[in-house]
């Protein structure tokens, strides 16, 4: 199991100053072109995101709220806060297009729809060779589901990054934390690294 340390923020996050957590692992295609790294850190109201990705045929197609953006070039974010098996995941294509899911696995996954969309507050930029996605979690959105969630130095959860694309030119799927399932699955809460706060 894969181990990160996130890092306690004052102020907005200089990303320059937070560790890298490589999204490196290919897994169920052959190689490619593409890499990806997260990157996370926190303060007393947030989970702060910021997720990259080097590829160079971006596929970014799905607009409509009900479409996967897993179609498209996407980045995405699957936590479970607590020894708890239940889990959110977090999906974006470049065009933000979100698809946020509640549940312990794909039998029983609820897709959330939120009514602020300013929730996640999700940026978009693009680089010459890629696209980065930021957006922050709300603690506060986190315990409507897990009351139970403690914010303090030492606490864990656990957590997967991801970057695929079904329906892109080259399509891919790269994991931070090795997923042991034999066909292409990011619903493994079993499967989740280990996150520690600072």
């Amino acid at each position: 199991m894969r181990t990160y340390t996130i890092k306690k923020v004052q102020d907005a996050p200089n990303w320059n100053e937070i560790p890298v957590m490589p999204i490196d692992t290919l897994m169920w295609t052959d190689s490619i072109d593409i890499t990806a790294q997260a990157q996370i850190c926190y303060d007393d109201t947030y989970l702060y995101l910021r997720l990259e990705a080097v590829e160079p045929n971006i596929r970014m197609e799905e607009t409509d709220p009900m479409s996967e953006p897993c179609l498209d070039s996407c980045l995405e974010f699957f936590f479970r806060p607590t020894e708890r098996m239940d889990y959110f995941n977090i999906e974006m294509n470049p065009k933000k297009l979100l698809f946020l899911g509640f549940g312990s696995s794909t039998k029983n996954l609820i897709r959330l729809m939120p009514l602020d969309d300013k929730l996640l507050d999700a940026k978009v930029e693009f680089t010459e060779d890629g696209w980065v996605l930021s957006y922050h979690v709300p603690f506060a959105f986190i315990r409507q589901f897990f009351p139970e969630f403690e914010l303090r130095s030492g606490a864990v959860m656990y957590a997967n990054a991801y970057k695929c694309g079904d329906k892109t030119v080259k399509r891919h799927y790269l994991v931070w934390n090795p997923v042991n399932y034999e066909t292409a699955s990011f619903h493994r809460p079993q499967d989740f690294g280990k996150l520690i706060f600072e």
